[in-house]
């Protein structure tokens, strides 16, 4: 017999919206590794087809971001998320919120 945690990734994926959600749990956990004040210079993250994509405004972040990513997929991929990061692709742009 499984334990939950070890078959949830599973049933989660083949859900509705079970892959998104899964996602969304690693652009959460990336924004926790990376700390809350680098966090808050991310203005978009999401994960698409193994490809985290980070948007930031910010050009030294992104510079970071870039030369770290390796173990950033490293540490993500070692958290067990139900999703593998392949890649991580940094854009700089503008924040599209509102203050």
């Amino acid at each position: 017999m499984d334990k939950l945690g070890n078959i949830l990734p599973r049933v989660l994926r083949r859900q509705p919206g079970g892959g998104l959600l899964m996602g969304t749990q690693v652009a959460a956990a990336f924004k926790v590794m990376i700390g809350s004040e680098p966090a808050r210079l991310c203005d978009e993250v999401e994960l698409k087809s193994g490809t985290l994509l980070v948007t930031t405004s910010s050009p030294a972040l992104a510079h970071q971001l870039r030369l770290d990513a390796e173990v950033i997929i490293e540490r993500l991929n070692g958290l067990d998320l139900g999703r593998r990061v392949r890649s991580l692709r940094v854009r700089i742009g503008r924040s599209t919120a509102v203050e």
